[in-house]
Formats: structure tokens, C-alpha cells, sequence
């Protein structure tokens, strides 16, 4: 009889994080990481590239979710972030200071997130170098000293993938059996973490639908799955139903995400981009001539009707260039998908110094041996990929990979991806030890 070791990782849970040693070690190494990288990017933390502060400076002196004074309501952006901003802010405007500590913050609660996780996935002997893993993460340590989403997009992935584990394992590790009520709390929970994704990041619009496939594969009765199904349809509806009927009250239109997903797509599907695929010859493409003509043809009058009024015409304008060039269209699809999972960093420019040559390339190999690891990972999961936890985390993947295929993609939008990178880089280390140990 062949007593090779089962090569899938299948390390039992323990009892309580709160008993881990590890747990507070990892904890303590995250906090010096990120605290120590925002003071030293502290000026990052000025800058507002996507106007949230304004957005929360707002929230707080205006009481409403706009950008200019006098208020004219707008949804170009997600909410959850500018609103969290303001929530924060003990001085009331947004500090540096104090969008640091959120971020290291969330940063702290994303890496004992994914430590907790590792755990739940049957790779215990792991945990720690997961979480160490995503806290270390160079693009996740980029977007932390920066007033952007991905900090907070990323916790609240990881929220939900630890969710629904825990929904799957309801009933499997002690008695008595899960009922209703169980199974109709776990799938709340998990529709809470979604939408609060959602509001953070429209693009989790996709998973969110996709859910239900990881819920349909716990191993309860048809009778509970469907229960815990429907308890996560209805209060997903239900939690998103504000949001969408504000933007009717304000837009005469039901946006569900926001009035900026045309920009974003014309953003990849322009004629200024596809002649930069053609003959581009500069390491980057200079869209700053794309922006200022499309404000030019669509000036945004400072109205709600305008604004949605831009995001239509922009969606408009990128299905006709799609429509007017398919062959175009699809190879830009594959660059963004080489642009969204690229392990190497863009040149910024050709005079680029040797200092920032080198830490390109030295992260570029940082994400190859993690690719290479994810890829071994996968294969030593194996079945277990049927798991509810990994049904999740594949779509959570399948689906950013999908929707920037067409729109705007880079490096910094698979940041929600990263602990789960991370879990399937143990995976793999996992598979290749247990390969090499002797029978």
C-alpha cells in the first residue's frame, strides 16, 4: 500500500487566536511594518488624488456626500472610504496623521484576518508567514501611505472570505447540528462584509453576485443552504437599497455603484490608447491629452444631471471605439490582463535612476517566486478547492481579473487579492515540503 502522505494541507484549527503566541507577535511585526513605512511616506498622506478627503471634509462641514460648495450631491465615488475618513477625523479635517492611523489600522486588522483565515483553510502551520506575507506586501505598502481604497478594499475582502469559512464550518467541528437561525445569522454576516466591500469598491459588484456558488457548496442539507442563500440575498438588497435609491433621488437614474465606471472604461478603450498599443514607444502612456479632451466634448457643469450625463457619454464612447476596432479591443484586453497581474512594476520613464531600476525588478522577483508558489499551491490544494472558503476566494479572483479585462486595470487593482495570494503561496510551500520529506 502506497503511504504517501495526502500532499493537501489538512492542519485542524485551533481552539482560539487569542491563546496564539504567534498571533500577537505577528500582530506587534505588522504594526512596526506599517506604522514605521507611513511616518517615513507621511507626506504621501497630503496628497488627494482621488479627492476623498475632500470628499470627507465634506461629509464633515457640509454634511453631504459632494465634492463642491454650494452642495450638489455626487456619486463618482464609492462612499464607505470618505466616509470612514470623516468618522475618524478627531480634528474634524482630515489630517495626515490621521489617515495613517487608519490605515495602519485596517493594515493590522487585514493581516489578523488572513492569519485567522489560514487558519480556518487547514494551514495552521502557516498562519504566521501568511499574515507576514500581506504585511509586508509591496503593493499593499505602496497604497497604505497613499489617501486611496485599496487599504480598506483589502480588509474587507479577507472580512468576507473569513465569513463565509466560518458560515461553511458552522456545525462541522461540534454539536449540536446548525439550524435555521444559525445558517440565517452566518449568511447576514457574510452579506454585511460584501456590501460594505461593495461600498468601498464597486468592482466586488461581480463577486457579490457570486457568493451563492460558495454557499451552495457547504456540506448542510439543501433546505440550510438555500436558508443561509436567502438570508444573504435579502440583506444584501436590503443594504444596498439606500444607496441606490439616494442616487434615483438625485440622478433620476438607479446607479448601483458609481457615476465613474464610464470614465473608467473609456480609460482602456480610446483611440489615443489603442495608437499608444500600436506605436507606442515611451514605457507609459501619457493620458493627460485622453483626459483634457474628453472634458473638452464633456464639460461637467458642476450639476448631478451633468455628471451622470459624462458617465453615460463616456460608456457610450468606449463601446463604439470597441464596436469600431474588435481587434484592437481584444488585444487591449490582454494588455490589462498583463498590466493587472504583471509582477513587475511599469518604468516610470526612460531616464529611470538605478536605485528605482533596482527595487522594480527586485519586486518584480518578489512576485514571481510568489507565483510560482500560488501555482504549486493550487495544485497541492487540489479537491479542497471545492471548499466554500476557496470557491470564494477563486471567484473573488475570477471576477477583479474579469472586469479589468475592459476596464482601466494596473497592479494596484488585484491589491484585494493579496491574502489570498499569500494563503496559496503556504499552499505551495506546504506541497513542495511535503514532496521533499522522506516517507
Amino acid at each position: 500500500m502506497d503511504s504517501t502522505p495526502d500532499p493537501t494541507p489538512t492542519t485542524p484549527c485551533r481552539e482560539s487566536v487569542w491563546l496564539d503566541w504567534q498571533w500577537y507577535l505577528v500582530l506587534v511585526l505588522a504594526l512596526l511594518i506599517r506604522g514605521g513605512i507611513g511616518l517615513v511616506q507621511m507626506d504621501n498622506f497630503r496628497d488627494d488624488p482621488d479627492s476623498y478627503r475632500l470628499l470627507a471634509n465634506n461629509i464633515i462641514q457640509l454634511h453631504s456626500f459632494t465634492t463642491s460648495d454650494p452642495v450638489e450631491p455626487t456619486a463618482f465615488r464609492p462612499p464607505l472610504y470618505p466616509l470612514l475618513l470623516a468618522i475618524t477625523s478627531i480634528s474634524r479635517h482630515v489630517l495626515p496623521s490621521e489617515v495613517m492611523g487608519l490605515h495602519v489600522i485596517v493594515g493590522l486588522i487585514t493581516v489578523g484576518l488572513t492569519f485567522f483565515w489560514t487558519i480556518q483553510m487547514g494551514l495552521s502551520r502557516w498562519r504566521s508567514l501568511a499574515a507576514l506575507l500581506v504585511a509586508v506586501d509591496p503593493i499593499l505598502l505602496n497604497q497604505s501611505t497613499l489617501v486611496m481604497t485599496e487599504t480598506l478594499a483589502t480588509c474587507l475582502a479577507i472580512l468576507t472570505l473569513v465569513a463565509v469559512s466560518a458560515l461553511a464550518s458552522t456545525g462541522e467541528t461540534s454539536e449540536p447540528a446548525p439550524t435555521s437561525r444559525d445558517l440565517t445569522i452566518q449568511g447576514m454576516n457574510v452579506a454585511g462584509a460584501v456590501a460594505l466591500a461593495i461600498f468601498c469598491r464597486p468592482t466586488f459588484l461581480i463577486w457579490g453576485a457570486l457568493i451563492p456558488l460558495s454557499l451552495l457548496a457547504c456540506r448542510f442539507s439543501w433546505k440550510l443552504r438555500f436558508t443561509s442563500i436567502a438570508a444573504y440575498g435579502l440583506t444584501i438588497l436590503f443594504l444596498m437599497a439606500p444607496w441606490v435609491v439616494r442616487n434615483w433621488m438625485v440622478f433620476d437614474a438607479p446607479v448601483l455603484g458609481t457615476s465613474h465606471g464610464g470614465h473608467t472604461l473609456l480609460w482602456g478603450n480610446n483611440e489615443s490608447y489603442y495608437e499608444y498599443l500600436r506605436s507606442g514607444d515611451t514605457p507609459v502612456w501619457d493620458n493627460t491629452e485622453f483626459h483634457q479632451k474628453f472634458a473638452k466634448r464633456h464639460p461637467y457643469d458642476g450639476t448631478s444631471a451633468s455628471e451622470l450625463a459624462r458617465d453615460r457619454a463616456a460608456y457610450a464612447e468606449a463601446i463604439e471605439t470597441m464596436q469600431a476596432d474588435p481587434g484592437m479591443a481584444a488585444y487591449s484586453s490582454l494588455v490589462r490582463l498583463g498590466m493587472f497581474w504583471r509582477p513587475l512594476p511599469n518604468a516610470l520613464s526612460v531616464d529611470e535612476s538605478s536605485k528605482r531600476a533596482a527595487m522594480r525588478y527586485a519586486i518584480g522577483a518578489w512576485y514571481l517566486v510568489q507565483f510560482s508558489l500560488v501555482i504549486a499551491g493550487l495544485i497541492g490544494l487540489g479537491k479542497q478547492l471545492l471548499r466554500p472558503g476557496w470557491i470564494a476566494a477563486l471567484t473573488l479572483m475570477g471576477s477583479f481579473t474579469l472586469v479589468h479585462l475592459f476596464f482601466w486595470s494596473n497592479m494596484r487593482m488585484r491589491s484585494p487579492l493579496v491574502p489570498i495570494l499569500a494563503v496559496l503561496a503556504c499552499a505551495g510551500i506546504e506541497l513542495i515540503l511535503r514532496r521533499r520529506s522522506p516517507r
